[in-house]
Order: structure tokens, then C-alpha cells, then sequence
């Protein structure tokens, strides 16, 4: 599972399929929300404010 900024969006999805050999499914984080979940409040990449959830 990733969480990322628009600019790292590529990289983590790359990195998914390298890891899990399949297309994660890709979400807004403006548009999902979990009862048991809060997204972090950067990226995994750098210190932006992530924009996506990739699984």
C-alpha cells in the first residue's frame, strides 16, 4: 500500500507491480474514506501532502 503526491504517483505504482506482479487499484483520497483508516499526512515519498492510495 502506497500513499502519494500527484509527482510520486508513477514511481509507487511501479513499484507496486514490481513488488505484487499486478495493477493496484488506485484511489483519491478526496473521494474514499475507511472507519478504521486515517491517511497519513505525507506522502511516502517526500513531505508533500498525498493526493492518492494505491492497492
Amino acid at each position: 500500500m502506497y500513499v502519494v503526491c500527484d509527482e510520486h504517483l508513477d514511481k509507487a505504482i511501479d513499484e507496486f507491480v514490481e513488488v505484487y506482479e499486478s495493477p493496484p487499484d488506485l484511489y483519491r483520497l478526496g473521494e474514499v474514506s475507511f472507519t478504521q483508516w486515517t491517511a497519513p499526512q505525507h506522502c511516502d515519498f517526500c513531505a508533500r501532502l498525498p493526493l492518492f492510495l494505491i492497492v
